[in-house]
């Protein structure tokens, strides 16, 4: 009887360890966006006609330059998620702000969306100018 009990014990430890390894074993951050220098990023836009630009800096530092055909999203207005939402999950997209900051910020949060190719210019604008 303490036989069976002792291997039932054993049986429902490994139960439990092996129901586990998955969470254990599985990193709690994953990767939602790939990260590029201004090198990479224009590499990236020369190959891939279909590359959407993505501007998150406000109205005000737009208005000193952006990336040709890039598209604004400011991601300091409290509408950027419904705008984020309009867009073509399926595409590809490089997402700038004007240091590299806010860009991050909107990767996250279009990877929360649901859009799964995102790249986050390191270093934004300034970099790129």
């Amino acid at each position: 009887y303490i036989v069976m009990k002792i291997v039932f014990g054993i049986f429902v430890l490994a139960l439990i360890a092996f129901s586990c390894k998955d969470k254990l074993v599985t990193p709690t951050a994953q990767t939602i966006y790939k990260n590029v220098d201004v090198a990479q990023a224009k590499q990236l836009i020369a190959s891939n006609p279909n590359l959407v630009l993505l501007d998150v800096r406000t109205p005000g530092e737009t208005k000193e330059g952006m990336i040709d055909n890039a598209i604004e999203i400011d991601y300091k207005n409290s509408n950027f998620e419904t705008e984020i939402n309009k867009l073509d999950k399926t595409k590809s997209y490089l997402v700038y702000c004007r240091s590299g900051g806010r860009s991050v910020s909107a990767c996250e949060k279009m990877s929360a969306a649901g859009f799964t190719d995102l790249t986050n210019m390191k270093g934004g604008y300034s970099a790129w100018k």
